[in-house]
């Protein structure tokens, strides 16, 4: 089992105040950044940081982990806000660290778009002297358990690590892809020729002529396809979706964000609609992209989403929000130049439907699709899944998620959203009430936020929710010290 330290080498000068230990589960780049911040922002008020992590690095998690050359960032490096109060880290730190050298497919028009290993790079080195010093602890195991013990909670890893924390933050990211139900029905020859775009080694196998089905049109597809061509594959690219609508391409002339969607009148999804195709307008009257319009769009999303009663909310979700994906989650250049060449050869196709039933005949996959004019069949040689994360239940998608809804602590958002949470990320129960020593993080806090998903948002969730944790420690210490020295006080 894991041993606890009695006190951190940083406080060990300091016995007269109380230990105050932070537990953050998951170590991708939200539960990363919280951990730095934690130490560069509370060296009085907090011990230790512990951070539960089966990853061998801390920073980068699913979308920064990967080791493919050809998977890029969908935004570009001075956009990359990652560091609070250190807007321009990220670029500065690839010209200095020499990545541009060594990468410079990177430098477009558009602006310095780079590999997505990269970023996951740079947050390692942002973490590494607060992991040498001992001042962050990075388990490597997966929670098997999360409990309340007094006024503490008790985190249970799969190898067997027990650590008693003050203060948790759930930082659990991105579930797995959604599944359409046709997946579910499939015999184990079938099974074995269709894999998930983002679990490890998924391209392997796949011959330079074998024909292909991509389930999904987002950004998600757009890096299989970046992908493939790094493998020189050849063969047919057939991408489906439900919607048919692609990510758009990001605009150069490095415009400024256009438009102002401040106020409480924007208050339904139709008023905000009409806002932003009249902005839209007056921006292209004024020789200004569509792009600059949503930079604005999006400075406002999360104020906007919260101003928004239920039943908007609900209906944004149901007719507007593939189309706020496409424009507000736009392609990197890189990848637009290999959809842009496919679609022109015609090796790579775009279709729209349902996906209905996927059989066998001989060595072809058999894909049967329903469409806005009927059935139609497709023939392939391998299927590659890239429909994104499904954050339907979220609580439902870890173990110890889902036992700490069954006992009324967390609830999954009815939304399929995340995890429910009011405007400071803590955790609401399933009769309400937020928990002020529970947080939830990055994504799974989209609930309250609306707008969750980009580095620059999570960057400013997890500084204001550092603060307010740091607030907290140094409240509780105050009045312990009190309470030894004054035993009338309350």
């Amino acid at each position: 089992m894991l041993k606890i330290r009695t006190s951190s080498p940083r406080l060990q000068a300091r016995t007269e105040r109380p230990p105050s230990r932070i537990a953050i589960i998951g170590g991708g780049f939200t539960g990363a950044l919280l951990a730095k911040l934690l130490v560069d922002r509370g060296l009085r008020d907090i011990e230790e940081v512990w951070v539960f992590e089966a990853r061998e690095h801390l920073g980068c998690g699913l979308a920064y982990d990967g080791r493919d050359a050809d998977v890029r960032l969908n935004v570009a490096a001075h956009r990359m806000r990652a560091i609070p109060g250190a807007p321009t880290a990220f670029l500065d730190w690839l010209h200095t660290s020499g990545t541009l050298t060594v990468d410079p497919q990177a430098v477009t028009p558009e602006g310095v778009f780079a590999r997505r290993r990269d970023f996951g790079r740079f947050m390692q080195k942002q973490l590494a002297p607060h992991l040498d010093s001992g001042a962050i602890r990075h388990v490597r195991e997966t929670v098997r358990a999360l409990d309340r013990e007094k006024d503490q909670w008790r985190i249970t890893g799969a190898n067997g690590a027990s650590v008693l924390a003050d203060v948790v933050i759930l930082a659990t990211g991105h579930p797995p892809a959604s599944r359409p139900s046709a997946f579910d029905r499939l015999d184990p020859l079938t099974a074995a020729r269709v894999t998930d775009v983002q679990t490890p080694h998924a391209l392997s196998g796949i011959s330079q002529t074998d024909s292909i089905l991509i389930v999904g049109c987002g950004l998600t597809a757009l890096d299989a396809l970046s992908q493939l061509k790094g493998l020189g594959h050849a063969g047919k690219v057939t991408l489906l979706s439900r919607s048919g609508l692609l990510p758009r391409p990001h605009a150069g002339g490095g415009f400024s964000a256009f438009g102002d969607f401040r106020g409480p009148d924007l208050n339904s999804a139709l008023k905000l609609l009409v806002k932003v195709r009249a902005t839209i307008s007056e921006a292209e009257a004024n020789g200004i992209p569509w792009q600059s319009v949503f930079d604005a769009l999006r400075l406002h999303a999360q104020e906007l989403w919260q101003h928004l009663p239920v039943l908007e909310r609900q209906k944004f979700l149901r007719r507007l929000r593939r189309w706020y994906d496409v424009h507000r989650y736009r392609m990197p250049p890189q990848a637009a130049a290999v959809l842009e060449t496919g679609l022109e050869t015609g090796r790579i196709t775009l279709e729209q439907g349902d996906l209905t039933s996927i059989g066998r005949d001989g060595s072809d996959l058999v894909v049967k699709i329903r469409n806005s004019t009927g059935h139609s069949e497709l023939r392939c040689s391998r299927i590659l899944l890239a429909t994104g994360p499904d954050f339907r239940d979220y609580a439902a998608h870890q173990r110890f998620l889902l036992a700490m809804h069954q006992k009324g602590l967390i609830q999954s958002d009815p939304h399929g959203l995340g995890l429910t949470c009011d405007t400071a990320g803590r955790a609401l129960t399933v009769a309400g009430t937020p928990n002020s020593s529970l947080f939830v993080a990055g994504p799974p806090a989209r609930p309250a936020f609306g707008e969750l998903t980009g580095v620059p948002e999570i960057a400013n969730q997890a500084a204001t929710m550092v603060d307010r944790i740091i607030r907290s420690c140094a409240r509780d210490t105050r009045t312990i010290l009190i309470s030894q020295t004054d035993p009338t006080a309350d």
